[in-house]
Formats: C-alpha cells, sequence, structure tokens
C-alpha cells in the first residue's frame, strides 16, 4: 500500500513537472475585416447600384480616400500556431454602378 502511494505521488510529480515544461502558449484566434459569403459575393452582378450592393455584402469597413470608385473587402483570420487566411474581393465603381468585380474568395495564406 505504502508503495502504491509513493507511485503514485511520483507520477504525478513527475507528470506536473513535465506539463510545466511545455511552452506552446494559447493564443486567441484573431478575425479581421468583412467576413465574404461566397453566395452573397456571386450575387453581385456588374450594373448594380452601391446601395444595392451594400445591400447584399454591406458597406466595406476601410474607405479608400483616393478612390471613392472602388470598395475593398478583406478578411484576414488569425488561428492559434497557423498561418493567416486572407479574402478579399474589389469592385469597381462607374457612375454609381458596379462596373468590375475581382474576387479572390479562396481562403490564402496571407504574405
Amino acid at each position: 500500500m505504502k508503495l502504491f502511494f509513493r507511485n503514485t505521488l511520483l507520477a504525478i510529480g513527475t507528470a506536473t513537472a513535465l506539463s510545466a515544461c511545455i511552452n506552446i502558449p494559447y493564443k486567441a484566434p484573431v478575425q479581421q475585416g468583412n467576413v465574404i459569403e461566397a453566395d452573397r459575393a456571386a450575387a453581385i452582378r456588374e450594373g448594380m447600384s452601391k446601395n444595392e450592393v451594400a445591400n447584399i455584402v454591406g458597406s466595406p469597413l476601410v474607405n479608400n480616400l483616393f478612390r471613392q470608385d472602388r470598395w475593398d473587402y478583406i478578411y484576414r483570420l488569425v488561428e492559434n500556431h497557423k498561418p493567416a487566411v486572407q479574402t478579399r474581393m474589389s469592385i469597381w465603381f462607374t457612375n454609381g454602378v458596379v462596373s468590375k468585380i475581382e474576387r479572390d474568395l479562396a481562403p490564402t495564406e496571407a504574405q
């Protein structure tokens, strides 16, 4: 019985000591930008107005002061010890209607 307690105490002590050696702290996932859903992005068509686009995917989080004719939707996810994942969509407007759409909705590793 004495041997059992000694072995149990030794096992607990060893497990505690080894767990203190682990050097991988937890990092909370960080999401930034507009979440771009593929079905909503696919609903954007050339000829739509800015209001119609905003009703479907929302307004962009960052407005470019120098390019009022372009809306950029960027989403970035950084998870615990993994490469960052980024998606983007850019919409160009001419006279208030969509004239060009660029989509990169497949998750890619950010540079």
